[in-house]
């Protein structure tokens, strides 16, 4: 006969628990077994009736959760792996603790760690298999709007906070479009490289990106202008982008000796760049010295009419 170890009661009644609490306010999936990575519940929150913001729970349920002596927060142990696959998702995770045996006659209290948030702002641990984390949050025993409020605000801040990975400092999310934009504030140390990694890079695929026809003149002009300008502010940068960009924004507005330079500033990042090697590569500083020798002979760039 096969055999049940009491873990995996644990298991199945910390995740039933933690499903009753939320299932009244949110989509809850339960995850099938053996095809899920560290998590027991795929959640979605609702706002009105409508669908919302994906999120991902794990739970941890017995004496594996210690409760602090004031009774308000909890922590438990998690695996290294598990964290460092939680750190590349792309939704909020979260940890459930329930730290109540199935025997228990009382309705537990749950504890809500906020992995997401932890990762953001603090490194993982090397050199160990788990790491100790604490809770931030407490849906107290029968206390609907402890839940409630989990859902309307931490998960959307926390959807908000992940974009941070990219470099993007975005707003609260909502259904429907709304005047006041809800910027959560934070930290954003461990951020300021992607941070301006991400401002340079729009600015300048967005300038490649435009035709010259719309480039040159009305709205797009104004945006281009302003692209440039932005990234004349990354002068000691090293992408041929930056370089290609700023050039092809001179030579549209009729600039040559400075798009000239600009070129050949992006030419010289590509010669030096030993893994800008290929076919793809040669494409590229084939189309630059093109537009280079066209701004040389004060001719508009290539493919304008």
């Amino acid at each position: 006969m096969p055999i049940v170890d009491e873990n995996r009661l644990k298991g199945n009644w910390g995740a039933a628990h933690v499903a009753e609490r939320l299932s009244g306010l949110c989509l809850v999936r339960p995850v099938s077994a053996d095809t899920d990575v560290g998590l027991d519940l795929y959640c979605e929150s609702l706002e009105g009736c409508q669908p919302f913001l994906h999120f991902w729970l794990q739970v941890k349920a017995g004496a594996q959760c210690t409760v602090a002596g004031d009774g308000k927060t909890a922590s438990c142990s998690f695996k290294v792996d598990h964290l460092n696959y939680w750190s590349h998702q792309p939704v909020p995770v979260y940890a459930a603790l329930v730290p109540s045996e199935p025997t228990a006659t009382q309705t537990p209290h749950v504890y809500v760690v906020d992995v997401t948030q932890h990762l953001l702002l603090n490194d993982i641990k090397t050199g160990q298999d788990s790491q100790t984390l604490q809770s931030q949050y407490i849906w107290t025993a029968g206390n609907k709007d402890a839940v409630s409020a989990f859902l309307a605000v931490q998960v959307p801040v926390s959807t908000a906070l992940l974009k941070r990975r990219d470099g993007v400092i975005a707003a609260v999310p909502a259904l429907e479009d709304k005047y006041f934009k809800a910027m959560p504030l934070g930290p954003i140390d461990r951020f300021t490289g992607v941070i301006q990694q991400q401002i340079r890079r729009t600015a300048a695929f967005s300038i490649l990106s435009l035709p010259y026809d719309s480039a040159a003149s009305g709205e797009n002009a104004t945006f281009r202008r302003r692209m440039a300008g932005v990234l004349a502010q990354f002068d000691d940068d090293d992408h041929w982008e930056t370089y290609a960009a700023r050039a092809y924004s001179h030579h549209v507005d009729v600039q040559y000796a400075q798009a000239v330079g600009m070129y050949e500033r992006a030419l010289d990042v590509i010669e030096r760049d030993t893994q800008a090697r290929g076919l793809e590569w040669e494409y590229r500083v084939a189309g630059l010295q093109a537009d280079m020798g066209q701004a040389a002979e004060e001719q508009p760039p290539r493919g304008s009419a």
